[in-house]
């Protein structure tokens, strides 16, 4: 994760250090990035009453709301926080997991609390990627994939980042090969959540084309 910088200038929020030929102010450093980036798509997506937030009924929040619950947040010091870092995580978000209007904010995706979120139809697609766990398997080949706690399955449109959400998770990291295309011709709906992230209903077993495994993964990373 890359730094924030605030432009002194014309106050752009920026991943670059020189903005308007001006030394930008750090705003965020890579650690505290993500750190805040967890707890705003936590607070959001799973657990708004355990941080005093409430949200409305298409998961938006009073940005200043959403501030205050962050800074009063009891698990760790968050004090410092302010509107600045909170619009600034979510303008620059790499996989558009947040969504800001009119002074209130939400995330995009990946909810297990019930909100209403309008998502554009995917078209033009072809291939999709989840990335998972080998210990896994059996279960999806049987019984496809299952958004378990969460409202939709999550697709991604890059094979890297469905690479990297499975390392994340632990066990044996694999990434599965959906075929997005034939979805849609059976007419199962896939919505496209940001330009990175997919979201289905479910993905039936007959849809899985191909795993990719470890093997594939070190030739990429040599080949680039």
């Amino acid at each position: 994760m890359k730094p924030i910088y605030k432009c002194r200038v014309c106050g752009a929020y920026t991943e670059r250090s020189l903005h308007c030929g001006t030394p930008a102010r750090l705003l965020l450093d890579p650690s505290s990035r993500t750190r805040l980036s967890k707890l705003m798509s936590g607070v959001l997506r799973h657990f708004p009453e355990a941080a005093g937030l409430s949200l409305d009924r298409e998961g938006f929040a009073d940005i200043r709301e959403l501030v205050n619950a962050i800074r009063t947040w009891e698990k760790s010091d968050y004090s410092w926080v302010t509107e600045d870092h909170v619009l600034a995580i979510a303008l620059l978000d790499p996989k558009g997991r947040f969504e800001i209007r009119n002074g209130r904010i939400r995330a995009r995706y990946g909810h297990s609390v019930r909100v209403r979120v309008e998502y554009e139809m995917a078209r033009d697609i072809s291939a999709l990627y989840h990335g998972t766990q080998e210990e896994k398997l059996a279960r999806i080949r049987r019984e496809g994939l299952r958004p378990m706690k969460r409202l939709y399955v999550h697709l991604s449109s890059s094979i890297d980042d469905a690479w990297e959400n499975a390392r994340r998770r632990g066990g044996v990291p694999v990434v599965l090969v959906v075929d997005a295309g034939r979805m849609l011709r059976d007419g199962i709906p896939i919505y496209k959540a940001s330009p990175a992230v997919y979201l289905a209903s479910y993905v039936p077993p007959r849809y899985i084309v191909r795993v990719l495994r470890g093997r594939w993964a070190n030739a990429r990373r040599k080949s680039s």
